[in-house]
């Protein structure tokens, strides 16, 4: 660990010495501050938030279970679920007078989880460039020559990749919620997060609500990154890896989608990647999918690349 510690701080300064790093990080904050400020101009009147939430609830609630009696909806069990629990915590929030609908830092921050998509875009941009870069510009051989092994350099660079993203997710949390408690202010900071566990509303930590809804959505940032990350160790392609990542990311769920009849498409990779069908309630992509399943996929897929990275990575010559 004491050689792998100046090689993960070498890495490390090598992707914030660049500017692109900062305007990459940059355009997620601005997207986010810009959506707030966006909400913020078209927000409701703040006389009329007090005196109607209650009103509002009650419509939604009626609205709701005349849809449940509603013979066209009975047949899907998926959405008669979320309109029941939905109905449930509506009434919950009714009982304890709570404004569920009204603006609070824990919109923006639960908005934020949204953008770890574009986060993931990013990131992978770095993991395909990390390898790849040093091929490209000839800088591989003084990686190369140094008393370190060849999989101590691959390592450390695949940790520093994940150290960026870590830090982008940070960054994205701390900042949702300064920029939310300026917007929204903080009356809303203790009212918790409302879900139905077995027919029962149940109150939830905000705050931890908040990192569980980061960590489904960082489950695809992870194996995506790692994938481009395995091509550019493969190819030293840096556009290679891009482009196949980005590609794989935008059309991995259409070709789900597409292919969702046959059973064999559980073992694709993106069957498995939304491990929140399993606790949301949803429909798994294929009927008998299970969490276990789908984390065995992932654990499989994740050992595959990073073993096919390592594999021509050390193995390969180097002589450009």
């Amino acid at each position: 660990m004491s050689r792998m510690r100046p090689l993960v701080m070498n890495e490390n300064m090598k992707i914030y010495r660049r500017p692109r790093t900062w305007v990459m990080l940059g355009i997620v904050l601005a997207i986010l501050l810009a959506s707030v400020v966006i909400n913020k101009i078209y927000e409701r009147p703040s006389s009329e938030e007090g005196q109607d939430y209650r009103q509002r609830l009650e419509q939604r609630i009626t609205s709701m279970e005349s849809q449940l009696n509603d013979a066209n909806f009975a047949a899907d069990a998926e959405y008669t679920k979320y309109l029941k629990d939905t109905v449930l915590v509506a009434k919950y929030a009714l009982e304890h007078n709570w404004d569920t609908e009204k603006e609070t830092l824990w919109s923006t921050v639960m908005f934020s989880s949204n953008l770890i998509q574009l986060l993931s875009i990013f990131t992978i941009v770095i993991a395909a460039d990390i390898v790849a870069g040093e091929f490209a510009g000839g800088t591989i051989k003084l990686l190369l020559i140094r008393p370190v092994r060849r999989w101590k350099i691959l390592l450390s660079k695949y940790l520093s990749t994940l150290l960026f993203a870590l830090f982008g997710l940070l960054l994205m949390l701390v900042s949702a919620m300064i920029i939310g408690a300026a917007a929204y202010g903080v009356d809303g900071f203790s009212i918790p997060f409302l879900a139905v566990k077995n027919g029962v509303v149940v109150e939830r930590s905000m705050f931890l609500q908040s990192l569980v809804n980061y960590g489904y959505e960082c489950v695809s940032l992870i194996m995506m990154v790692t994938f481009a990350f395995m091509i550019s160790s493969a190819f030293r392609s840096s556009s290679m890896a891009i482009g196949l990542s980005l590609g794989l990311m935008f059309l991995g769920n259409m070709i789900t989608a597409i292919l969702q009849r046959y059973d064999w498409i559980k073992y694709f990779l993106f069957s498995n990647l939304n491990l929140r069908q399993y606790t949301a309630g949803q429909t798994p992509v294929v009927e008998g999918m299970t969490m276990g399943f789908s984390i065995v996929m992932l654990v499989l897929y994740f050992a595959a690349f990073m073993a096919v990275a390592w594999s021509l990575f050390t193995k390969r010559d180097v002589t450009a």
